[in-house]
């Protein structure tokens, strides 16, 4: 079993996988073995903080994540749709995304412990599933500056829920009230501007 203190050096290992157009996600899945689902989450949701003209990045992997973590809720093992999980990470944006997530995760190894474990096990850890699958819906809204809100509550709840930290996971959920009221207002923003 992976130790919980390699996961950041596992994470930066992706950058030796795949050719010049970068590594798939089933590469990525693979290489992060029995922890694969929550750290490509976190993957996925860092590559939604990169900015990408031209991309659906946010539609790409708010898709992806809503279906892994619904995934994980019915069968506690989630695996990608072909049509996502044998699509390259365009290795730019992987790059950016790794330079944004490998620092922030030695931080968080640094600072998290099992704690709070109700909200991380059972009926807290599928409450947590279901806030990362709506934050991915979110996620893939085409919404101008929509990324932020979502991506950062996937990041706290996923987190949480892989080093079994239920202060995370409250932050998650803190993050995941703030993102809907964000997203909800710029879904009426824009309304009111096309309107």
């Amino acid at each position: 079993m992976t130790s919980p203190r390699s996961l950041a050096l596992c994470l930066s290992r992706l950058r030796r996988l795949g050719g010049p157009s970068g590594p798939t996600l089933a590469e990525a899945g693979h290489l992060l073995a029995e922890r694969s689902t929550l750290l490509v989450m976190l993957l996925m949701a860092a590559l939604a903080l990169i900015p990408s003209p031209g991309v659906p990045l946010g539609v790409v992997t708010g898709l992806g994540i809503t279906w892994l973590a619904l995934s994980s809720l019915r069968d506690g093992q989630a695996r990608l749709p072909a049509s996502l999980s044998n699509r390259p990470l365009p290795r730019p944006l992987l790059e950016a995304a790794l330079r944004l997530l490998v620092p922030l995760l030695r931080r968080v190894e640094r600072r998290t412990r099992p704690r709070l474990p109700h909200l991380v096990v059972g009926m807290g850890g599928a409450v947590a599933l279901m806030g990362i699958g709506l934050q991915g819906l979110l996620l893939a809204l085409p919404l101008p500056f929509g990324n932020l809100p979502p991506a950062a509550a996937i990041l706290a709840l996923s987190a949480g829920l892989l080093w079994r930290d239920g202060l995370g996971v409250l932050a998650g959920h803190v993050l995941s009230l703030a993102s809907l009221g964000v997203i909800g207002g710029l879904a009426w923003l824009a309304y009111s501007l096309v309107g």
